[in-house]
């Protein structure tokens, strides 16, 4: 069974009344395993919550109607053959790799036994109750899961989830259990688990689950060496990797190999971390100081970045948009209160940088209540005090750009949108498929855009089940191309499914100062002779894109997607000044200038500029899906959204076409006819050879060279590939220059102006020349595509 359906199915009931990282008490020193251990109880039920809020009384009802569902099901005849015997208990139902007739009476023995012992419960201290989950165990025990019956199937039922329903049942009631029936569970759990060490799998989300796991197993067994092993168990995770999982310097994390996971597995890593931390703090167990500054940094360096208004980033939750309740906002919120319970212990400067943005992001998304869906049941006071009473007031960022070049993403974030880049490459996969979960997102890392504005939670509320998965936004796609909605499968000697990774490896780009970016992808279609060159130019409150080199033998129509927007209330499309598609319908319009959509939700407006003045299509339609389409375990009910897209065709079989356009975020009619007028972005270049463009009120240019150029393209060559960005002043000059082939080791570059001299640098840039002309040599030798950078005098 699909482990967050199983996780999904006790949320209310574990995940509201503390599951969810927490621990309310700071211990002191010579505490032991026992006030651990009732600490840990608390996170459980949220026993030392108000019985009188009516927050906790709903939510003990949900929990206890959920409870009902099952366990009027159970069978309780004597000679009984098993607990229950509905299809979710059935191995091979849902997965071929799921020991269902394992996971998942345990998962409902483990509810079981949190209700008996959570205070406001219709189960608290029932007899029945406590009758039954004691018998339960015992039958699993004697028939699925003792050191008597291997483990078989999916490797993450026995060393994750089994283990953890028992250790919560063994907390939840563990005065009922002799110390010898407790031993018994113990040693079968040392028996599926007897490290934290699981071959293959142990990196990540998975590998602190396991240390996690065995650091409450010692808690309950009174064993410090199981503690102490869970601990050190953490040491693989807390460091900065170059290839395949876990963290890299720019702030990247993988997950299973080669799929940008921060939002997904990075949320579970975050989460399980503060658990772990919280629940030793104070302890003679607590962690190192050293993990805390770790993961204090990688909340600033690699998950901040990628929230916007609460919302995390589907571009970096791999399968997981495929999942009707885990989303983007629901995830966004477990990562906030996961940073919220690591940063209340660090060092009093992180926690004035730091809890002020996550203040800002738990109430800035007002289209889902923090307190009432997401903040587990124990923390409500606390979590009222920090969000209403908090010593540091909310504060937003700034404006930012974000290259996550080791994960082929990038963030740019304006005044009131943020957008979001996905690329892939033969270092990253286009999109994640496995365990027949995300079966439609072929084209997600194909250069889509998601253009996140105030206002407007674009990507929740059913747009994975609706959307045309062929017209994506930024994607250029062969719109007549059919794929099958498949899941890979695993391999012989496989630990992931291994999907498509392109042969292409110019994929990335340079940024500047923290504000400004030039991005690239050399784009291979997986399934047909589709290839072309995509650049994206970021600055300000403007996102120019350029396509060049669009080619394709198939006979098939091609088309560049400029926009697809889920709508929500009501809609108002401009062209050129003239409004259209009041209703349902469709448009072509030659030689368009500017184009506009409006909303009547406040701040989700986005203006459109063609440079080219470019033939656009554009269309308003209502879409049906379901959930169950993208996944096996989703809900089969359809759906119905309205959407409007724009576009342009380069028809079929197209050789080296192209396209240029403009996305201005939160601008309005008005704005976005002014600009059309008087644009600040200039095309430069755009060939297969090298693209190019300059924002003139900054004075920003960026240049991606496709090849090596010797002869200046908009005063500037290289030797070699390079994504290169240039920030002019009145007195200096800003470089910044990147590899991203990530394949290089040395490139120079000509900036064909003298400048006065070097102002700063590093070891990494060196100039050669300063005159007649300014020669860089740039030092990108395992780099993994970050962008080196110099600053110098012009006079």
């Amino acid at each position: 069974m699909n482990r967050i359906i199983r996780v999904l199915i006790f949320s209310v009931i574990l995940q509201l009344f503390g599951i969810a990282s927490g621990y309310p008490n700071v211990l002191k020193s010579n505490d032991g395993f026992d006030v651990l251990r009732l600490n840990y109880l608390n996170q459980l039920t949220g026993n030392k919550a108000n019985l009188a809020d009516s927050l906790v009384i709903k939510r003990l009802k949900t929990a206890d109607d959920a409870i009902h569902v099952f366990y009027s099901q159970l069978n309780r005849e004597k000679e009984r053959e098993y607990l229950w015997n509905d299809e979710n208990c059935q191995d091979g139902h849902i997965s071929p790799f799921r020991p269902l007739s394992c996971t998942t009476p345990l998962s409902r023995l483990s509810a079981m036994a949190v209700a008996y012992a959570t205070k406001g419960s219709g189960y608290y201290r029932d007899r029945q109750m406590k009758k039954d989950v004691l018998e339960g165990l015992e039958w699993m025990y004697e028939h699925k899961w003792s050191p008597k019956h291997p483990a078989y199937g999916n490797w993450w039922d026995w060393v994750v989830g089994m283990p953890f329903s028992v250790e919560n049942i063994l907390v939840a009631m563990y005065d009922e259990f002799t110390p010898v029936m407790r031993s018994k569970y113990i040693e079968a759990l040392d028996y599926y688990t007897p490290d934290v060490t699981y071959e293959g799998a142990s990196t990540g989300a998975n590998k602190v689950w396991q240390c996690f796991s065995m650091a409450l197993r010692g808690i309950i067994a009174h064993d410090n060496a199981k503690i102490q092993m869970g601990i050190d168990g953490l040491q693989t995770e807390f460091k900065i990797v170059r290839t395949h999982d876990g963290f890299y310097e720019d702030g990247s994390f993988v997950q299973h190999q080669w799929h940008p996971y921060t939002g997904g597995y990075g949320a579970s890593f975050l989460g399980e971390m503060a658990r772990i931390t919280m629940l030793l703090q104070g302890s003679k167990w607590e962690l190192p100081s050293v993990y805390t500054e770790m993961l204090c940094h990688w909340i600033e360096n690699a998950y901040m970045p990628l929230i916007f208004n609460g919302v995390m980033m589907d571009m970096v939750r791999g399968r997981e948009i495929a999942r009707e309740a885990m989303s983007d906002q629901a995830a966004g919120q477990a990562i906030l209160l996961s940073a919220y319970n690591i940063v209340k212990y660090a060092d009093k400067s992180v926690q004035e940088r730091l809890l002020p943005r996550i203040r800002y992001e738990l109430t800035a998304d007002m289209a889902c209540d923090f307190l009432a869906l997401r903040c587990p049941t124990w923390q409500l006071t606390e979590m009222r005090a920090f969000l209403q009473n908090g010593e540091s007031a909310a504060r937003a960022p700034e404006p930012y750009h974000k290259q996550f070049s080791a994960m082929d993403r990038v963030v740019h974030r304006g005044r009131g949108f943020a957008l979001g880049l996905a690329m892939s490459s033969n270092r990253i996969e286009n999109y994640e498929t496995l365990d027949r979960e995300n079966m439609k997102s072929w084209h997600t890392g194909d250069g889509m855009t998601y253009l996140y504005t105030t206002g407007q939670p674009l990507y929740s509320d059913g747009f994975w089940a609706t959307v045309d998965y062929y017209r994506l936004p930024g994607i250029t796609v062969d719109a007549e191309q059919m794929h099958e909605a498949q899941s890979l499968v695993f391999g012989e000697g496989l630990l992931y499914p291994d999907g498509y990774k392109s042969l292409e490896k110019w994929v990335g780009g340079a940024s500047l100062e923290g504000k400004y970016g030039m991005v690239g992808m050399s784009f291979r279609d997986e399934k047909s002779s589709l290839r072309a060159k995509k650049t994206w130019f970021m600055v300000g409150d403007e996102i120019a894109a350029l396509g060049t080199g669009i080619n394709s033998t198939d006979n098939r129509r091609i088309e560049t997607i400029i926009d697809n927007r889920k709508i929500s209330g009501e809609a108002h499309i401009t062209m050129d000044g003239n409004e259209m598609l009041s209703e349902n319908g469709s448009h072509s319009v030659k030689k368009a200038s500017w184009a506009h959509f409006g909303t009547s939700l406040e701040g989700a407006e986005v203006g459109y500029y063609f440079p080219e003045k470019s033939d656009i299509q554009l269309m308003r339609e209502t879409r049906q899906g379901s959930w169950k389409e993208i996944s096996f375990y989703g809900n089969p009910q359809m759906l119905s959204r309205d959407y409007f897209t724009l576009w342009t065709s380069h028809g079929k079989n197209p050789e080296n076409a192209g396209y240029t356009y403009v996305l201005l975020p939160c601008k309005n009619v008005q704005e976005t006819k002014e600009y059309a007028a008087r644009p600040n972005i200039k095309i430069l270049a755009n060939t297969p050879y090298v693209q190019a463009v300059q924002a003139l009120k900054e004075r920003v240019t960026g240049w991606n060279f496709w090849e090596a150029a010797t002869t200046p393209v908009a005063g500037v060559s290289v030797d070699a590939p390079a994504s290169v960005i240039i920030r002019e002043t009145e007195d200096e000059l800003f470089v910044g220059v990147s590899d991203p082939t990530q394949s290089n080791n040395r490139i120079t570059v000509t900036v064909h102006q003298p400048v006065k001299a070097v102002a700063e640098s590093n070891d990494a840039m060196i100039a050669l020349t300063l005159k007649p002309e300014l020669t860089l040599l740039v030092d990108v030798t395992g780099a993994l595509g970050s962008t080196k950078t110099i600053r110098l005098k012009k006079k």
